[in-house]
This record gives C-alpha cells, structure tokens and sequence, in this order.
C-alpha cells in the first residue's frame, strides 16, 4: 500500500536538476589526506618562512608609513592579519572560481600589500614595551604563528592543487575518474 503513495524519486537527482557532479568520496578523502600532508610539511617549512619575513624586514622602509603604522600598533597588527586573511581568501576563491589573470593580480596585490605593510609594522618588542610582559603580547605572538602556519599550508595546499590540475588529475569529473 505504502509503495503506492511514493513517488519514485531520480536514481541521480543532482543530475535531474542539471547540479554539477560531487565529487567522489575518493577524491574528497584524498583533497583531505591532501591537506594534511601540507600542514605536515608546513611544519618544517615554518621555520624557512620566519627566515623569510627576516629578510624581508631588512629591506629598506618608508619612513613615514612606518611612523603612520607605529603610532596605533594594536590597530596594525590587526590589521596586518586581515590581510594575510585577504590573501589566503583570494587564493581560494582563484582556484576555485578559475578567474584567470584577474585573481592571479588580485592575489599579487593583496600579496605585495601584506609583504609592505609587514615591513612597516611595529615590531613585537613595541607590544612589550607598550604592555609589559604580559598575556596579551604573547597572545599576538602566538596568532601571528599560528595565521602564519595556516596560511603557509594553504599556499601548499593550492599549489599542489595547481600541481595536480597541470597534470590533468584533479578537475576531470568523476564519473571518468571513478571509470579509471
């Protein structure tokens, strides 16, 4: 009696709808083992990017920017995680929405915008000063890492996408791969 009263639905009903293909359970665990592999070898590329930012301070610096970014050092550094927060989001949305040279500038100038403003930032030993020795520097120091470390994975992260896409391996649709 039940049977009756069902309608039966479209074995696919993503396809009935015209909705893109999911990927498979495959290729999702494997973008997962993906990731993790990248905040693996995040871990010991960390301290080669901390190196790098060193090398970057020693480059010359627009007094007066620096100045700007000294008087209002809380302000700064918030803000300098709201742009390496802006680079990461456009590097994302670049490989996902494939926008071509449009995101690949985005992304070179939000990139440059951050490498500046880290350069003129007011260094760590300002909070210090400012704060004493207290939670809320160690606080910043610890964010700063962490933002670093996330953001260094996910720079991997879609590198290696990118790796895999020049091959051909990532973006053919997965009824040709679950095929294979």
């Amino acid at each position: 009696m039940t049977a009756a009263v069902r309608h039966p639905s479209p074995p696919n009903h993503d396809a009935a709808l015209g909705a893109k293909p999911r990927l498979s359970r495959r290729w999702r665990y494997g973008l997962l083992a993906l990731l993790v592999a990248c905040l693996a070898v995040t871990g010991a590329l960390l301290p080669m990017v901390w190196d790098l930012l060193d090398a970057f301070d020693r480059l010359p610096k627009l007094a007066g920017f620096q100045e700007l970014l000294a008087r209002w050092p809380g302000v700064s550094w918030s803000l300098m995680l709201v742009w390496g927060t802006a680079v990461s989001i456009a590097l994302v949305a670049l490989v996902s929405t494939r926008s071509g040279w449009r995101g690949v500038l985005l992304v070179g100038a939000l990139s440059l915008w951050a490498v500046a403003w880290y350069l003129h930032m007011p260094h760590v030993e300002q909070c210090h000063a400012m704060y004493g020795a207290g939670n809320i520097c160690n606080t910043w120091q610890w964010i700063f890492s962490i933002s670093l470390a996330l953001a260094t994975a996910l720079y991997m992260f879609v590198v290696f996408l990118l790796s895999l896409s020049a091959l051909g391996l990532l973006f053919t649709r997965p009824e040709e791969a679950d095929e294979e």
